[in-house]
């Protein structure tokens, strides 16, 4: 795309202290009166170098970190992390952990949604939208406290299986907590993602091809919003997800209202999820394996599928040496989906179609970014 600077064409900064950016970046902006001609993305505003710290303590402490990676979906970077160590040390979790696994990643993927619809349902002025959302997000991080001990940071899952037991009525209080949320999800249905507003916001705006999205590296919602069934969890079938039978929700057209509808039935299929799960766990026998502190020498990759895609942990041990202790890892990388969201996914959008300065919040939004996702 060539772009013809004018008297016209300005530049702006949209971010981070705005009301209409996910968090902790900003763009640059090129815009032509309303109309934004190219957009750049800003991070950079979290300087915390995770994965550089983690060369330096202990891998349960790199665990407990981890989850800092992105505050609004944490188990899922636990999940990563754990699977990548647990290929190193060559061990499998115990059944019944596999299914509480199963149970944490799917509240926590319920937990991101929700928390997502609030961020998404301001910037259309629908204040209603995110009290219902944070009303039914709030039972879940009940749920977490009860169980793990914490409402956000859980470090539930552990490299051998979890941490310790669930406690005598994990299923029942479970149930309790998905026949309360429910009808709550319902209501936003009902009163948002069906509301004439919404569907005029959302609709035709920021389509994304399937081939567009494969090629721009989009993964998750964005990926199956423009129609592709791509979930890791079909198609690795990792810990307990392998007896479970679910769908996997997609759109057709690829624009803003598909990826927020996909986010809408993946609610209800991780509540089915659920459901499934704790019928078929395992009530005796045990939940973890114990590991030997000292980490062996060799490669792990844990592939998972989050709240917003695809994350990846990839970690490397060598020999202890001077560079490395037996309790700490030589290398650590993760890999998540939102820098490719705000980049060239979001670029190409912003290039090929007609875009104002106020639709960015709701295609930004569309996407689901962690910003803190982009400063390990």
């Amino acid at each position: 795309m060539v772009i013809r600077m004018s008297k016209r064409v300005i530049s702006i900064f949209l971010g981070p202290q705005h009301p209409g950016a996910p968090g902790n970046v900003a763009f640059k902006l090129l815009v032509d009166g309303e109309r934004v001609l190219d957009i750049e993305l800003v991070p950079g505003f979290l300087h915390r170098g995770f994965e550089k710290m983690m060369e330096y303590r202990r891998w349960d402490m790199d665990l407990v970190m981890s989850a800092r990676i992105c505050v609004e979906d944490p188990d899922h970077v636990e999940l990563a992390f754990t699977h990548a160590l647990e290929q190193i040390y060559g061990i499998e979790p115990p059944e019944k952990a596999k299914y509480v696994r199963v149970v944490v990643a799917e509240f926590s993927r319920l937990a991101s949604h929700l928390l997502w619809m609030m961020h998404f349902a301001g910037p259309i002025a629908a204040r209603y939208a995110t009290s219902w959302a944070i009303a039914a997000r709030e039972e879940i991080l009940k749920w977490f406290d009860y169980v793990t001990g914490h409402r956000i940071y859980h470090h539930y899952i552990f490299p051998g299986g979890i941490r310790w037991d669930i406690p005598s009525d994990f299923k029942e209080r479970t149930l309790k907590v998905l026949k309360h949320i429910e009808p709550l999800i319902r209501d936003l249905e009902k009163g948002f993602f069906k509301h004439p507003i919404f569907v005029k916001r959302a609709r035709d705006l920021g389509r994304l091809k399937p081939g567009d999205a494969i090629r721009l590296g989009a993964t998750g919602p964005v990926l199956r919003g423009s129609g592709v069934k791509h979930d890791l969890r079909k198609l690795l079938k990792y810990d307990a997800y392998g007896e479970i039978d679910f769908e996997i929700a997609h759109g057709e057209y690829g624009d803003a209202y598909d990826r927020a509808m996909v986010r809408l039935k993946e609610m209800y299929i991780s509540m089915e999820i659920i459901k499934q799960a704790i019928s078929k766990m395992p009530i005796d026998g045990p939940y973890r394996w114990r590991l030997q502190p000292a980490i062996p020498a060799g490669e792990g990759i844990g592939r998972v599928e989050s709240a917003r895609g695809e994350f990846i942990a990839h970690i490397i041990n060598k020999p202890p040496n001077k560079f490395s202790g037996p309790l700490t890892p030589y290398r650590v990388k993760f890999r998540g989906p939102t820098m490719a969201h705000l980049t060239t996914v979001l670029k190409h959008i912003v290039r090929n179609e007609e875009i104002t300065i106020a639709d960015l919040p709701v295609l930004i939004g569309s996407l689901d970014p962690c910003p803190p996702d982009i400063d390990r």
